[in-house]
């Protein structure tokens, strides 16, 4: 066994204040970090590792919703590199709380509407409509997205009365709302935005409709997006209607009944340890534009 150094506790301290604090890229949350770095050649005190301690705390319970079991250090413990220790404990969760650094538990984020936009006029080809989201600065967008923000889009159509209306009603009412977020693990999120749209939802009608699909893209304000440089991102709504009817004169191929788009905004918040609230600067500005439908 060999005692703790101040180096060894301040590279546990910087992988959780990569994700606690601004961080770069895909790391920060944009929170007020409670520790500091330790002055090599010192003797480390119970503060300080109850500082790293609450960092750890506030990371956890924002992903989790629960408090995780580090170890208290109290005044005069000799602390080691053993596995029973508060140094290997804090290691542990400073890599787990890196690694699943995008969750967001349930009670640690808020849900507010932006805006609803609906319309029956009756259409035969498409249905579009586009959200403009704007951020004051790459580093807002940052943490909103790094914490767990997302815009959630749900789309439905009811009170139809054609075959084709009946059909998107169907596969409109079998999709969940759908939430543009900054998570890795999906194929298309924030950081894989260029200024051309990708799709990053898609699904298809049942047949004989299965030309009729509904499309949720994205695209942001720089070339490339991997280093979370974009203070602007566009999401385009897009009811894609290929399917021709077959022999039936109108009203037969066309959608009638009413369309609505909902546009809600998922915002990181809580309450931090041992003092203060968790406060994400969401975007200065949110446009959902009118239904175009032709």
């Amino acid at each position: 066994m060999a005692n703790i150094r101040a180096s060894d506790i301040n590279t546990i301290r910087q992988k959780i204040t990569d994700v606690l604090g601004t961080g770069a890229t895909t790391f920060g949350y944009g929170q007020t970090v409670y520790s500091s770095a330790i002055t090599s050649g010192t003797i480390i005190q119970k503060s300080q590792w109850d500082a790293v301690r609450f960092d750890i705390v506030n990371a956890y319970v924002h992903q989790t919703g629960n408090n995780p079991s580090a170890i208290t250090v109290s005044t005069g413990d000799t602390i080691n590199d053993d596995a029973s220790g508060a140094y290997q404990n804090y290691d542990y969760f400073a890599d787990l709380l890196r690694n699943n650094r995008f969750d967001v538990a349930t009670g640690q984020f808020s849900q507010t509407s932006i805006d609803t936009k609906l319309t029956t006029a009756t259409w035969s080809s498409t249905a579009t409509c586009t959200i403009t989201i704007d951020f004051a600065s790459a580093e807002d967008g940052r943490h909103f997205f790094n914490s767990g923000g997302a815009i959630r889009v749900e789309t439905s159509h009811v009170n139809g009365t054609t075959a084709q209306a009946n059909a998107w009603s169907t596969v409109l009412s079998s999709i969940a709302p759908q939430d543009f977020a900054g998570d890795l693990i999906a194929a298309t999120g924030y950081y894989t935005l260029t200024n051309s749209y990708q799709t990053y939802f898609s699904k298809a009608a049942s047949t004989p409709y299965s030309g009729n699909t509904y499309n949720l893209k994205a695209k942001c304000d720089v070339a490339n997006n991997s280093a979370g440089t974009a203070t602007q991102v566009v999401i385009q709504v897009n009811l894609a209607d290929t399917y021709v009817d077959p022999g039936s004169p109108p009203p037969g191929d066309l959608v009638d009944g009413k369309l609505t788009i909902d546009v809600n905004k998922i915002q990181a918040a809580g309450i931090l340890a041992p003092s203060g609230t968790f406060t994400v600067n969401g975007p200065s500005s949110t446009t959902v534009s009118a239904i175009s439908v032709a």
